[in-house]
């Protein structure tokens, strides 16, 4: 009896050891300790660190919660915000994000319970045609129409693992309450566990981080999403790349006799033969470095240029294009391209906290000076040709036919347009301030549909959704096409521009 007392003993202890590290490490520490994810990666991780960090954050002032998509945080900066309200009236606010790229209405309505802790003193929601996901519809139905599509279908389609991971990987018990009867058994059982187990909820992608905080001490970080290194004077892609020129300030580690620093050579730079890299400072010291064959290469400076102090300037002898290059290199663009930095470059300590701040990059000054004529003809080069050679842009080819289509059928509140009723509605149940932006979109993709009776109906429903507590922004045509990146990103220039505009109508909205 003894032996079988024992078993139970341990069997139980151990269960009790499983319950217990999982919430200490991965509902506790791993939030904890530093987020080295950059900006716009590492969605689902970054929105659960983010959303950690503000519970625990005591109020201290008047707080705006950002809601939403990759329309939220590409649209907002909450330090531009912030000193921007400070400046319009005299008072400090705090600008908060909780987004992530896809969080549509019908994602956003299951974590409704999650914002009213944060105790937020006005919500913005900013939503654009991409966030209902009508286009859809037309990839599941190929000669269906939103006006008669089955809405049961759709959002059970919402809310598979294929479409939304999430829905396993954040809000598991939700999904289960909204459609878990849909499920099978199989199905249920995995939610099941990811809903009491948060090592199997973010096993797919609670690692990234560690990851990359090992990379970031002891590895070469040649792989990785996005750049995270120095600013460079003369700009920096998002992954990277430099231009001909590029100008850093030297490190110790960076010289002869140290690691040194790591540069990607394309064989599309080689293509003329060797390149040389130069490098200089102001006091004349030089250094020449011969680019022989493609692949990380890496670079050691004179100890010299780190002893003088003073900023070096690197230039390539040629550089390369993406639209002429092959394979993973491809790209429709025209911008000079030069060498790939490695992505701690020029940092003697890596960046944390960095997921919600948004840097500046070369891309968001692409189509700065351009005329209209100028940036149409690229915004259909960069966006829409080429599927056969580039697959990853069929969602803006879905979308586009989406819009074309959706232009001839008549209004219906489908699917996540009606959840972004039943949001308007809750939050006016629990009396905590809204506003619903219907943002700004690209002049060229909106032209597709504006005029349709189908966007006459939906601005129309939008209105509808206005009370007491809720407030409906139309600023759909607010920004030139220049500003945008896509259908519906701005650039950064977009952002710093839109951001005084939000402001206006924050201060507006207050003074009622």
């Amino acid at each position: 009896m003894k032996k079988v007392y024992s078993q139970i003993l341990l069997i139980v202890s151990a269960i009790l050891f499983v319950f217990l590290f999982d919430w200490a490490f991965f509902q506790k520490l791993q939030f904890r300790i530093p987020n080295e994810s950059p900006w716009n990666t590492n969605h689902f991780f970054n929105f659960l660190y983010e959303y950690e960090r503000l519970a625990r954050t005591p109020k201290t002032k008047p707080r705006i919660l950002i809601l939403g998509s990759s329309i939220a945080y590409y649209s907002f900066d909450a330090k531009l915000l912030e000193n921007s309200l400070k400046d319009k009236t005299g008072k400090d606010f705090e600008v908060l994000f909780l987004a992530y790229a896809g969080n549509s209405p019908l994602y956003v309505y299951l974590l409704l319970d999650w914002l009213y802790p944060l105790e937020p003193d006005l919500v913005i929601y900013p939503i654009n045609f991409i966030d209902f996901r009508l286009h859809r519809t037309y990839v599941l139905f190929p000669e269906g129409k939103n006006e008669t599509v089955d809405e049961g279908v759709m959002i059970q389609d919402a809310l598979t693992f294929g479409e939304a991971p999430q829905s396993l990987w954040i809000f598991p018990w939700e999904t289960l309450k909204e459609v878990g009867g849909t499920m099978d058994f199989s199905v249920q059982a995995r939610y099941f566990l990811a809903g009491i187990f948060r090592f199997y909820q973010t096993q797919d992608f609670y690692f990234t981080n560690l990851q990359n905080i090992y990379q970031h001490r002891f590895g070469r970080n040649t792989s990785y999403h996005a750049y995270m290194g120095a600013e460079i004077p003369e700009g920096v892609n998002a992954l990277g790349w430099t231009g001909k020129k590029f100008s850093f300030f030297p490190l110790i580690s960076m010289c002869k006799g140290k690691s040194g620093f790591w540069i990607e050579v394309t064989p599309f730079l080689l293509r003329k033969g060797e390149a040389t890299i130069q490098f200089q400072n102001e006091r004349g010291r030089l250094q020449v470095v011969t680019l022989r064959k493609p692949g990380w290469t890496q670079v050691h400076l004179d100890t010299g240029f780190y002893e003088d102090q003073k900023q070096v300037t690197a230039e390539l002898s040629q550089v390369w294009y993406a639209f002429e290059a092959e394979g993973a290199y491809l790209d429709y663009h025209r911008d000079p391209m030069g060498v790939r930095l490695q992505q701690t470059f020029g940092l003697e300590r890596p960046l944390s906290g960095q997921q919600y701040i948004r840097p500046r990059r070369t891309e968001d000054d692409r189509y700065i000076g351009m005329s209209d004529r100028e940036y149409e003809s690229y915004f259909y080069y960069r966006l829409l040709e080429g599927l056969d050679r580039r697959p990853g842009i069929g969602y803006l080819v879905a979308l586009e036919r989406a819009k074309k289509r959706i232009a001839t059928e008549s209004f219906r509140p489908l699917f996540h347009l009606s959840y972004l009723k039943k949001i308007s509605q809750k939050m006016n149940e629990r009396n905590i301030p809204i506003a619903i932006i219907n943002n700004p979109e690209n002049p060229i993709s909106l032209g597709w549909y504006e005029r349709s009776l189908w966007y006459k109906e939906y601005l129309n429903y939008l209105q509808s959704l206005k009370s007491e507590h809720v407030a409906v922004w139309d600023l759909k045509d607010s920004l030139a096409m220049q500003g945008f990146s896509d259908f519906h990103h701005f650039t950064y220039a977009g952002m710093e521009e839109m951001n005084s505009i939000y402001a206006r109508e924050i201060v507006n909205l207050f003074s009622k």
